[in-house]
This record gives structure tokens, C-alpha cells and sequence, in this order.
């Protein structure tokens, strides 16, 4: 009788198996994103993205167990109820209450020491936090609340070095170097079909094509030419250290003060009216 029982329940195990769940993570908007948006510092940041993105985020990476049923089943409804309690994927898209909100959450669920869940550190020892890294994001969270209850934004604002505007106006660019900056939006903008070093390597190698690209089209003279330098030179670095980054974290950030700064590029310069 046991040995039926057994090999019943055997059966409805390996025919369970046929079910998998769907492990395609939605895509992921660089400028929407929570760290991005309010400008984290880096500890901050590597924080956050071991203890948290897993589930609250658009950039969960599937455990091995996720291909057994049925845990992976349990698996994929965690990860959906954390998405929609908080997705910080998506923090640009919320209203300004619901930032509110999350954020004094987020410094409750700290405080009491609820987040991250035991369930989830058991298997992911690095995401465990200690006590001086729970301090640190408790202080970080509150300061952040902080600004976002004032009004005020909390990114931090992108070093503009020497970089002024003409009078109030933005500088006319010539339009390979508008298609230039636009090009390395676009390599940015594109999907990774993986998480690998490599991957991160290689596109820094494509933006430092284009930036070369860039500077070899370029036919700005003047106060505009000297501006653009000021532009150009911390961007150039920027490539430089994705192209060297050496950890999945520094790559992640490098990408998005990349993207940050070639954003930058529109609010000092515009491309040539043309004639009415």
C-alpha cells in the first residue's frame, strides 16, 4: 500500500514538472528605475541591489530551484507579490504619495527588521544584513524621505564641471555629434539577453567606437567647441571604466552614469534651427 502511495505521488511529482512557470523578466526602463531616479550612492546601491532587486524589481535572477515544481510555483508568486507591494523597477512611473509611502515603509520594514525575509537570506547569504548595514539604510531611507516630503528631488545632480549655457540658451552642435550622442543612447538602451560581464565590456567598446566616431565628426569651433570639451572628457572616462569594470554591481552603475550623463548632453546643446 505504502509502495503505491509512493509511486503515486512520484508520478504526480515528475508530471507537475511539465508546468513551468515563466521566468521572463518585463523590461527594464534605465530612467525609471529607484536607483538611478534619486541618485544612490554606491554602497547604497550595492546594498539595495543584493538584499532587495531580486524580488522588488525587474531584474530577478532565478535560482536553480526555480525549475522544480512546486517551488517554483511559490517561487514565482513571492516574486509577483513583492513586485506589486513595490517594484523599484518602476519608481518613476508612481505618484508622488506612493513615493511617500514606500519610502516610509521601506524605513519601517528596516527598523523592525522584517525585510529582507528570512525565507529569502536562508538561500541568499549576501543579502543578509548586518547591523551597521541596516543602520545605513535606515539613515539613507529617512534622509530620502526627508527631501521627498520637502518637495525637493533627490538625485544627485550630475557634476557640470566647467559646462554653462550660451546667455540662457543651449549651444548649436553640428549633427554627427547630435547622432553621435544619440547612437550611444541607443547602445545603451538596447537589452542584455544576459547578466555577464562581458556583455557590459563589449558595449563599452561600442560607445567608445562611437565617442571616437564622435570627436573625428566634429567640426564645432569657439566658446561651443571648448563647451562640448567639458562634455565630452568626463563622458570618455565614464567609457573607459565600463570597458575595465571587473564586478556585475560597478558595470550596472557605470552603465547608468553613462546614460545619466549622455542625457545631460540635451540640456546644453541643440542642433542648428533650420531656416523658415
Amino acid at each position: 500500500m505504502l509502495k503505491k502511495i509512493g509511486l503515486a505521488l512520484f508520478a504526480i511529482f515528475v508530471i507537475i514538472q511539465f508546468f513551468r512557470i515563466d521566468k521572463t523578466n518585463p523590461e527594464v526602463i534605465a530612467e525609471n528605475d529607484f536607483l538611478y531616479a534619486v541618485g544612490a550612492p554606491e554602497e547604497v546601491t550595492q546594498i539595495i541591489k543584493t538584499s532587495c532587486y531580486d524580488c522588488h524589481s525587474n531584474t530577478t535572477h532565478y535560482p536553480w530551484y526555480s525549475n522544480v515544481a512546486p517551488i517554483s510555483w511559490w517561487l514565482k508568486d513571492h516574486i509577483n507579490e513583492a513586485r506589486e507591494e513595490l517594484n523599484f523597477s518602476e519608481w518613476e512611473t508612481f505618484e508622488h504619495k506612493r513615493k511617500l509611502k514606500k519610502l516610509k515603509e521601506a524605513v519601517e520594514e528596516l527598523e523592525e527588521k522584517e525585510m529582507p525575509l528570512t525565507s529569502y537570506t536562508i538561500t541568499h547569504g549576501d543579502a543578509k544584513l548586518s547591523d551597521q548595514q541596516r543602520e545605513l539604510l535606515i539613515n539613507w531611507f529617512k534622509e530620502t524621505l526627508s527631501y521627498f516630503e520637502e518637495g525637493e528631488t533627490t538625485a544627485e545632480e550630475e557634476p557640470k564641471s566647467d559646462l554653462t549655457l550660451d546667455n540662457g540658451k543651449k549651444w548649436i552642435a553640428n549633427i554627427e555629434t547630435i547622432d553621435g550622442i544619440n547612437n550611444m543612447i541607443a547602445i545603451i538602451a538596447q537589452p542584455m539577453e544576459e547578466d555577464r560581464i562581458i556583455l557590459f565590456v563589449a558595449r563599452g567598446q561600442q560607445l567608445m567606437t562611437e565617442f571616437e566616431t564622435l570627436v573625428s565628426k566634429c567640426n564645432m569651433t569657439g566658446e561651443a567647441h571648448e563647451q562640448l570639451h567639458h562634455y565630452i572628457f568626463p563622458l570618455k572616462e565614464k567609457i573607459e571604466l565600463l570597458m575595465n569594470c571587473e564586478d556585475m554591481t560597478t558595470c550596472d552603475l557605470t552603465q547608468l552614469d553613462i546614460l545619466r550623463h549622455l542625457h545631460l548632453f540635451n540640456e546644453y546643446f541643440e542642433g542648428e534651427s533650420l531656416p523658415s
